[in-house]
C-alpha cells in the first residue's frame, strides 16, 4: 500500500497481515480522492473503522490540517499508529488516535469537538454497521453543515436514500465496493 498523492505521496505504508482488516485499495483511494477534490483541503476530517489509517493519512497527505481516526481493534491500531509514525512531517496537522468503538465515540466528539468537513465510514462488512453509524451522526453535531460522508460498502448492500437528516447525493461503483456520498438534506427553506 502507498499514499497516492499529496506531500506524502509514494509513501509506503503498512498493510494488514492478519483476518478481518480490509484497507481501501490504492486505486479505490486514487479515484475516492480524484471525486473528493479540494473539497476538503484545510479541513477536520474523521476516519471512523480507521484500521491500518489509509484513508485518513491520505487525507492528512493532501491537504487536511486535522484527522481524527478512530480504531478499536488492537491489531488495527498497532498498523494504525506504525503508519502514523512513518509520516515524515505532521507539524502543522492535528492528528488524533481514538482505540475506542465507533458507536460509543461518537456521541463524545460531537459535544468536545468541531465539527468534520468529510467522514469516512469503512466498518468490516461482516459488522453490517453502515446504517447504525449514519443514523446516529444524523442526530448528533458530527459533521458540519457543508461537511460530506463517504461510505465503502459492498457494492450488493442496499442503503435507503436518505437516513435521518442525511441523504445520499452519489454512489460509484468499482467492482465489488461501492463508494456512498452522503450530506444533509436540503430542504429549500433559503429563500428558492
Amino acid at each position: 500500500m502507498r499514499i497516492t498523492g499529496g506531500k506524502y505521496g509514494g509513501l509506503k505504508l503498512l498493510g494488514p497481515t492478519h483476518e478481518g482488516l480490509r484497507p481501501t485499495t490504492d486505486m479505490l483511494r486514487e479515484a475516492l480522492f480524484n471525486i473528493l477534490g479540494a473539497t476538503f483541503l484545510n479541513g477536520r476530517v474523521l476516519d471512523l473503522f480507521a484500521g491500518a489509517g489509509t484513508l485518513g493519512i491520505e487525507a492528512l497527505s493532501r491537504g487536511a490540517r486535522a484527522v481524527t481516526f478512530v480504531e478499536k481493534d488492537p491489531k488495527g491500531l498497532r498498523l494504525l499508529k506504525q503508519n502514523l509514525r512513518r509520516l515524515p512531517d505532521t507539524n502543522n496537522t492535528e492528528v488524533r488516535v481514538y482505540p475506542v468503538d465507533v458507536l460509543r465515540i461518537l456521541p463524545k466528539i460531537s459535544r468536545d469537538e468541531a465539527p468534520y468537513d468529510l467522514i469516512f465510514i469503512d466498518p468490516p462488512f461482516h459488522a453490517d454497521l453502515w446504517f447504525r453509524v449514519l443514523e446516529l451522526i444524523s442526530r448528533l453535531s458530527v459533521l458540519a453543515t457543508t461537511g460530506q460522508i463517504v461510505v465503502e460498502i459492498p457494492r450488493r448492500s442496499l442503503l435507503p436514500e436518505r437516513i435521518g437528516c442525511l441523504q445520499r447525493v452519489d454512489k460509484r461503483v468499482y467492482g465489488e465496493v461501492s463508494l456512498e456520498f452522503w450530506e444533509y438534506i436540503d430542504d429549500g427553506a433559503d429563500g428558492e
